[in-house]
């Protein structure tokens, strides 16, 4: 996300100072001080250039916080930004200028910014963000789109316990009130499939150790699973509780007990700490599984984990092939009130999927399973294996199939481990390829970019470890085609 606060400061210089008015459109004296909301701070041209910089932070990586860091106010999705950079910014300069007069707080101050999304579901809580005797502002500026007013979103402010101020969303509009204000946020409407983007900055007091969540680490997987020991002797048929075929002998293979709990506490663990979510609400067209939020991890990694030395193991032990190799791994995240749809893994080829169910303390009427279809037209269902903790279902790519959210009394996400893998090296290195080319090479759709990537893999003679070195060479470069991209846009909208 460092690059999204570059170009903020890049862009910040071209517009923020050409306001419309910096007159605030509504004002409310709260005993904490003054709420403030700007809606006329930016000319139409300057708000397509927001629309733009809106789209910067979907390239971005986020993190959920829904377990003992969740933030105080219940908007688990943010990417903390680089505080910095942003201070050293016009927009910074801007803020501070807007900023209602306060009492001197000394050179010692914190500032804390970040990208959020507040989504449908949200369990939203009042959170005060400074305490008794802290000086300072929460300013957060509303990038989405309002779709109507019947999508809610709205910001409350309470004084004594009672609802003081309410603040309806507004595209653009920039709201600056004092820290000390206690807030909650209403999540947008159940109807709504679009969350509400926005850029939050907190500036405080000195605060001597920041807030929990803000943390992020990574670890490569080989670490974390470096004590994961293989037993030469598993019997892995004993693992398999029950075998489902659908019409076409297409089988699902549901396996109880495969993974120790160690192993499961390192990968879950792993997930709440590691794992960097791509954000996608668009509208899905055609047969899509409409997951909004995944954490994809770098094949080339994985594969030297013992993880996938168990998982490959597996596969050749339950299948009768050995040289399965992976080409997605990830880990998806539904809630209770996503919207998850019917798809197939792959089309046309003879490939797995090795799906990890990685959400404890479930309870069997907590739902959430995955459900498995007889037939291309849908019209019976094959099974529906039960969201069970360290659960495995090994099924066929082409059977049609949809994870199903949990309940709606749960707060609490539901997580699957996904491993995806071909017959071969090669043929998983064409298919991991595949989505970077189409934004490499200017290419028209999937079936030209199989095209690309089977003349290229003819020209170094099919050798899988020279394609994959050319995987990595372009996904590379489509980062940096990425960033170039929405810098010209940003930096170039408007003049």
């Amino acid at each position: 996300m460092i690059y999204f606060l570059i170009l903020l400061f890049q862009i910040s210089d071209q517009f923020f100072f050409s306001s419309t008015s910096d007159d605030p459109s509504i004002s409310r004296d709260h005993p904490e001080g003054k709420i403030n909301l700007y809606k006329d701070l930016f000319t139409e041209s300057q708000k397509e250039n927001l629309r733009d910089f809106r789209s910067g932070i979907f390239a971005g990586v986020w993190k959920y916080y829904d377990h003992e860091d969740t933030p105080p106010d219940g908007v688990s999705w943010q990417t903390p930004l680089n505080t910095t950079l942003l201070t050293q910014s016009p927009l910074y300069t801007k803020i501070l200028q807007l900023m209602p007069t306060t009492k001197e707080t000394g050179t010692s101050q914190y500032v804390d910014a970040r990208g959020r999304v507040l989504r449908r579901g949200d369990n939203t809580k009042i959170n005060q963000i400074c305490g008794e005797g802290e000086e300072g502002f929460t300013i957060l500026l509303f990038l989405s789109e309002l779709q109507d007013r019947n999508s809610y979103g709205e910001v409350i402010f309470f004084s004594e316990g009672d609802i003081h101020t309410t603040i309806q969303p507004a595209e653009h509009a920039l709201l600056i009130w004092p820290c000390r204000v206690p807030y909650q946020f209403q999540y947008p409407a159940i109807s709504s499939g679009f969350g509400q983007v926005l850029l939050q900055i907190t500036i405080y007091d000195k605060v001597d150790v920041p807030p929990k969540y803000m943390n992020h680490t990574v670890q490569p997987f080989p670490e974390v699973f470096s004590g994961i020991q293989i037993d030469p002797d598993t019997n892995y048929a004993t693992h398999v509780t029950a075998t489902h075929k659908t019409a076409l002998d297409r089988p699902i293979h549901v396996m109880d007990n495969l993974l120790s709990q160690e192993t499961l506490s390192q990968l879950l663990q792993h997930v709440y700490t590691s794992s960097q979510y791509y954000y996608d609400d668009s509208e899905d067209g055609g047969e899509t599984d409409n997951v909004q939020w995944i954490s994809g991890y770098r094949t080339v990694e994985f594969v030297k984990s013992n993880l996938w030395t168990l998982i490959s193991t597996t596969l050749k032990h339950i299948s009768g092939h050995d040289g399965w190799y992976p080409y997605d791994i990830s880990c998806n995240l539904n809630r209770a009130w996503d919207h998850t749809r019917i798809h197939k893994d792959c089309y046309g080829k003879e490939e797995y999927t090795f799906l990890i169910f990685l959400t404890p303390d479930y309870q069997p009427d907590h739902l959430g399973g995955t459900i498995f279809y007889q037939h291309e037209d849908l019209s019976e269902i094959v099974t529906l294996v039960q969201n069970r903790y360290g659960r495995v279902a090994l099924f066929h790519c082409q059977i049609k199939h949809a994870a199903r959210p949990p309940h709606a009394s749960l707060t609490l996400a539901r997580y699957t481990f996904v491993v995806k893998v071909a017959r071969d090296k090669l043929s998983a290195v064409q298919r991991e390829m595949l989505t970077t080319v189409l934004h490499t090479q200017d290419l028209e759709d999937e079936r030209e970019a199989e095209e690309w990537v089977e003349r290229e893999s003819a020209k170094l003679g099919n050798d899988p470890e020279k394609l994959e070195e050319l995987f990595i060479s372009l996904s590379e470069e489509a980062g940096e085609l990425r960033q170039k991209h929405l810098e010209n846009s940003l930096v170039n909208a408007g003049m």
